[in-house]
Order: structure tokens, then C-alpha cells, then sequence
């Protein structure tokens, strides 16, 4: 009796849901539940269509994520469809070089979201990949179902893999000494997650919790080197992806640019480089030539002086976020102190040309930064016992 109850619930349930495909027919999460009941109701081959249906309308619309998310259900009920990653690939990249053409084409006459609306979407990861490596990357790609209020990750787990959200909305947070949640942002279908830690090889950061029934999309760092070793220009999709999302956030949290719009921002992207030190590597030597400054992506580095000659004496420690090089860089003056890597060191570097540049639109930056050069000289001074009416004053300087 259960059964018939149950059976004749699906029924209806069914046929209000096809109900509502026709009146609503740009949902298109309506025919993916379509093909969720008829799955539960043991109906595969009609849930089967119904997922085909979804996923081909979802890359006609652009929907790169939610097709591929839709093609492991697929693959699941039916691995003999290995075709499907392909197929999605070869009509993403036909239909992304619709989106480069109309963009050469219109010449910034038009915003690119306008481009992108006679086209495909650009999706961070994935627009820059040639169809055969695009195929790979969906062939790794696992898809992972949350309940409402299921944490996804958890902060201080590995961070080994990137989490892309095909359907729901999840919560950001960390907790505070005393159990409470601190509540970091909350994020979309589309949006990306766990990128730091991954790029990092550090732990999460944060946990991340489902505020719905929420389906991620997840690919770890293993199966992306396995990529990279078939096809090596993955690596310079990543580091594009990399630039874009994680240096753009440590921008956006540094003291110097955390005004700037994110258009802006992005602009400081494309002049930046990025350099790594190893534990007890010199980054500046005291004396040296200066033209350039650094903002610290990761670990920890020491700031110190030989001046006056003895014993080297710490003047700091500087962590993600801070940034060091700036006096030289205004002043024009050799490096005032040495900086020694304490841990594997990963910096972003800008130029004198560049930062005079931006320094040039925005007199904040170089008010902080200025700012940073009487209170480090200061300290420098105070660190080396020598009083600023000091005549030994200029020369420990």
C-alpha cells in the first residue's frame, strides 16, 4: 500500500512539474527535477531524456557548468555516453570563438557582457582551455550533492581541490575563539571556491556550508597535474585563473589597493610577476639598487640591518599581505635594510614605472605609502638605539 501511495505521489508531483516546464519554459532546474523524479520513480530511460534535454539546453544558454554537472548524472545512469564531455567541449569552443569574434569585431564599442550575450559566457578556468584539454578537465570533474546546511569544507582541511557551485548558494565563514561564526561572504551558481588554499598548498581558510540543496562541481590538484602532463598550456590557463582570483583578492584586502574598483584592480593584474624564495634565501640585500616594491602572497619573511656593521639586528617580520621595498622605490635611495625569507616565500612584485603610474591616478597609494617610510625609518632608528637629532641619524639611515 506504502508503494502505490508513494508511487501515485510521484505521479502527481510529476505532472505538476511538467505543468510548470510549460509555463515557465526558461527554468530550466525544472526539467532537471523532472529528471530527478523519474530516477526515484525507477523510470531511467525517461529520466535519462529528461536529462539529456536539460544538459543540451543548458549549453545552447551558455550554462558550461550546470551541462557538466547534469553529464555526470547522465554518465552515472549510463556510462556507455562518453561522448557527452566531448560533445559539450567541441560546442563550447565553436561557440566561445563566436564570443572572440564579436569582440574583435565591435572593438569596445559594446561592454563585453553585451559580447558575451551574442556568444558564450567567459567562466574563469574554463573558457581558456582548448576543446581537447576542456574534455579532460570534464572527464576529472566530480559533481558532490549537499543538503541544506551541510558543510561542504571545512576550515583547516587540505586544501586540495577547487569547488565550482552548478546549482544552489553556499555560506563563507569561520569561527571565532568562542564558537561563534563569522560570517565571510555567501556565493552562487557559478561562483568558485577553495582556490586559495589550493594554489597555496595550505589548508581551507574557511568552512563552507550549503544554505540550500546545493550541487558543486570538484577537481582536485592531482587530476589537474595529471592534465597539465598531457596537455603543458593548462598551466598557463591556471596561472591566468590564479591571477585573476587569488592575487585579485590579496589586492583587494592590501592596504595600498583595497579602494580600487575591481576593473582597476585588474589592470595592477596585468603588470604585476610573481617570484618564490626558498627558507633562508636573501630577497633584497641593504645597499643594493631599488626599483621595485612586494606585496606578500604567502609566508613569512624578516626584515633586518647591518647597520651600524656587527650583528645583524630584526627591524620586522612581515606576513601575507604586507608589503616591503616601497622606500627605495620612492626615494630612489639604495635598499635600507636586507630581507630574508623565513618560510617558502611567494611575492608579488610591481615596478617603479608601474606603481608611479598608478600612484600618478591615485594619490592615496602613494599617501600610505609614504606613511609606511616614516614609520619603518622610525622604527629602524628606535631598533638601532639612535635618536632622531642624532648626526649618526642620515648615515643609519
Amino acid at each position: 500500500m506504502a508503494g502505490l501511495f508513494s508511487e501515485g505521489k510521484y505521479e502527481k508531483e510529476l505532472k505538476e512539474l511538467q505543468k510548470k516546464a510549460v509555463s515557465d519554459p526558461k527554468n530550466l532546474h525544472i526539467q532537471v527535477r523532472i529528471g530527478d523524479l523519474l530516477e526515484k520513480m525507477g523510470k531511467r530511460v525517461r529520466a535519462l531524456e529528461a536529462y539529456r534535454k536539460a544538459s543540451d539546453r543548458y549549453a545552447q544558454e551558455g550554462f558550461l557548468i550546470q551541462a557538466i554537472a547534469i553529464n555526470k548524472v547522465i554518465l552515472r545512469l549510463d556510462p556507455s555516453q562518453v561522448e557527452i564531455h566531448d560533445q559539450l567541449a567541441e560546442l563550447y569552443a565553436k561557440r566561445g570563438l563566436v564570443v572572440e569574434e564579436t569582440r574583435e569585431r565591435m572593438a569596445g564599442a559594446e561592454t563585453e557582457a553585451e559580447a558575451e550575450e551574442k556568444g558564450l559566457p567567459k567562466i574563469p578556468l574554463f573558457s581558456d582551455l582548448r576543446r581537447e584539454a576542456l574534455t579532460r578537465v570534464m572527464e576529472r570533474i566530480q559533481a558532490k550533492q549537499f543538503a541544506k546546511e551541510t558543510v561542504i569544507c571545512k576550515e583547516g582541511d587540505p586544501g586540495d581541490s577547487i569547488f565550482i557551485i552548478s546549482h544552489g548558494n553556499v555560506s563563507i565563514f569561520r569561527l571565532a575563539k568562542d564558537g561563534e561564526k563569522i560570517r565571510l561572504n555567501e556565493l552562487k551558481e557559478g561562483d568558485f571556491f577553495g582556490e586559495f588554499g589550493f594554489f597555496a598548498d595550505s589548508r581551507r581558510q574557511a568552512t563552507v556550508e550549503a544554505l540550500t540543496d546545493t550541487t558543486v562541481l570538484e577537481i582536485t590538484k592531482q587530476d589537474l597535474q595529471e592534465i597539465i602532463q598531457e596537455f603543458p598550456s593548462v598551466s598557463q590557463v591556471l596561472f591566468k585563473f590564479y591571477k585573476e582570483r587569488v592575487l585579485d583578492t590579496l589586492l583587494a584586502t592590501s592596504s595600498l589597493f583595497k579602494s580600487f574598483p575591481p576593473e582597476e584592480r585588474r589592470q595592477i593584474l596585468g603588470r604585476v610577476t610573481m617570484e618564490k624564495f626558498s627558507p633562508g634565501a636573501m630577497v633584497l640585500e641593504e645597499g643594493a639598487p631599488g626599483d621595485s616594491m612586494y606585496i606578500i602572497k604567502k609566508g613569512e619573511i624578516e626584515v633586518f640591518t647591518h647597520a651600524p656593521p656587527g650583528s645583524p639586528v630584526t627591524l620586522t617580520r612581515l606576513k601575507e599581505g604586507d608589503f616591503f621595498g616601497e622606500i627605495s622605490l620612492v626615494t630612489g635611495r639604495p635598499r635600507t635594510a636586507s630581507v630574508k625569507a623565513l618560510q617558502p616565500v611567494e611575492l608579488v612584485r610591481l615596478n617603479k614605472k608601474d606603481f608611479d603610474q598608478i600612484a600618478a591616478n591615485h594619490p592615496e597609494v602613494r599617501k600610505i605609502v609614504e606613511q609606511s617610510i616614516h614609520l619603518r625609518l622610525a622604527n629602524k632608528l628606535k631598533a638601532l638605539g639612535v635618536s632622531r637629532d642624532s648626526p649618526a641619524k642620515e648615515r643609519m639611515v
